[in-house]
């Protein structure tokens, strides 16, 4: 008998110390993976930098001076002789400039032919939605002109900056325009546009001759850029003089 109650002392004492020890809390596999996506995805959002959707970054982007992924979505008039593609606040930016051919008159009194040709420019917006905007569309004209007439697009002229960082693109090209039968200089034009604002500069090419001066060289800045900040001006002021001089085949 106290055999017996000597091993069910000793059984008890070995139950309750057994039941003393701490036990860790059981987890839930699927608690400790929502808890880390939880963790990763708050670092992301305090700590990556990255734009939300719909902020829109005070910068220009993806400029290109090659429109041909584009063209079937614009409507202008004649033929596309430059161009130039970018993202800004905007949206999605696109300006063309146009040629059309030389139109020929010949007048009933039996006079020498004439000759007519438009000049376009234009600013498209594409949207999202497929709907394109038109932000400004400009034309210039020689008409009538019994010599040989002069309505040229300047080759490599267009140019995309941002040169107040504002975050909306400014483009910036320009032509030549005469009507003529020596080798006066030509009229030459700048256009520069921010949106919809636009600035202008006029003046001539210069004409170098053997064993004669330079002709021409004028340069009259609209009185649009005085409200534009500074490095518009001087911008457009550098390019009007890298593209003056006339060169004739």
């Amino acid at each position: 008998m106290k055999n017996y109650f000597y091993f069910l002392i000793i059984a008890l004492i070995f139950l309750f110390s057994g039941c003393s020890k701490d036990e860790p809390p059981k987890t839930d596999k699927k608690d400790v993976k929502d808890t880390a996506t939880k963790v990763a995805e708050n670092k992301t959002k305090e700590g990556s930098g990255a734009e939300t959707k719909g902020d829109k970054p005070n910068t220009i982007s993806e400029i290109s001076y090659n429109i041909k992924d584009v063209e079937s979505q614009l409507q202008y008039e004649g033929k596309i002789v430059g161009g130039a593609q970018w993202k800004d606040k905007n949206g999605h930016n696109v300006v063309i400039v146009t040629e059309t051919n030389e139109k020929e008159t010949k007048p009933k009194n039996g006079s020498d032919r004439m000759l007519s040709k438009y000049l376009y420019g234009y600013q498209f917006i594409l949207k999202d939605n497929g709907e394109t905007e038109e932000l400004w569309k400009i034309n210039d004209l020689i008409d009538k002109c019994q010599f040989d007439l002069t309505l040229n697009y300047i080759a490599k002229s267009i140019t995309v900056t941002d040169l107040n960082n504002d975050g909306i693109g400014e483009s910036t090209f320009l032509y030549r325009m005469s009507c003529r039968s020596d080798v006066s200089p030509s009229d030459l034009k700048l256009m520069m546009h921010e949106g919809k604002e636009k600035y202008a500069i006029r003046g001539t090419m210069i004409v170098k001759l053997p064993n004669e001066g330079p002709y021409g060289g004028d340069m009259k800045v609209d009185k649009s850029f005085d409200k534009a900040p500074k490095e518009f001006t001087d911008y457009a002021k550098g390019q009007f003089k890298k593209f003056q001089e006339e060169k004739f085949n």
